[in-house]
């Protein structure tokens, strides 16, 4: 598609499996292309762009993007990444098309929705993955690596960006009584 709305147009119309959208489009960008379509689907989506300041890669992830590649492209890379979040795709709908209930949290996947405390709590994209991959894996420690791996798809910009920090902290303040003194999602140091 040559545009935002081509791009939707195109999503809505054809099955895909990701979508790879450019920072700079005509009509709309792909910042508010994503956040379109995020309003209605979990299909991974990759911002492309030349765009590689810090703020505008945040501002892709905060729009629900699974990977932000900043141009020039190199093609095994991009390959790369393309299948990791598919990979990443295709073990979550094997693995997690069911409920998961954690103390009085309750995830259900086909449904898309989260109850915390007897009532619904709405979370990202992103969101709604992370805690999936915590509840999978609850009473375990798991590591930055592996989270930026499993839920982002990636984990190249472990060091430069606090992606797993910020989302953790939004999440718990979505599900925690008191999220300054979390019961649910804690952290381990080292």
């Amino acid at each position: 598609a040559d545009s935002g709305i081509g791009a939707i147009q195109a999503w809505q119309t054809h099955p895909v499996d990701l979508i790879i959208l450019d920072y700079m489009m005509p009509g709309m960008d792909g910042i508010e292309t994503c956040r379109r379509i995020r309003q209605a689907s979990f299909i991974p989506i990759i911002l492309l762009t030349a765009k590689g300041r810090e703020e505008d890669i945040i501002k892709g992830f905060k729009a629900g993007v699974d990977d932000y590649i900043v141009k020039p492209i190199r093609t095994r890379e991009f390959i790369a990444r393309v299948q990791a979040i598919l990979n990443r795709v295709t073990r979550q709908s094997i693995a997690v098309d069911r409920q998961m209930v954690f103390e009085d949290l309750i995830l259900d996947a086909r449904a898309r929705q989260v109850i915390s405390q007897g009532r619904r709590v709405y979370l990202s994209p992103l969101e709604f993955r992370l805690l999936q991959y915590l509840m999978q894996h609850a009473g375990m420690t798991i590591s930055k690596i592996d989270l930026l791996y499993n839920v982002w798809g990636f984990c190249e910009l472990a060091g430069e960006i606090n992606f797993v920090e910020a989302a953790i902290k939004r999440l718990r303040r979505k599900i925690e009584p008191n999220p300054a003194h979390p019961k649910d999602i804690q952290t381990v140091w080292g």
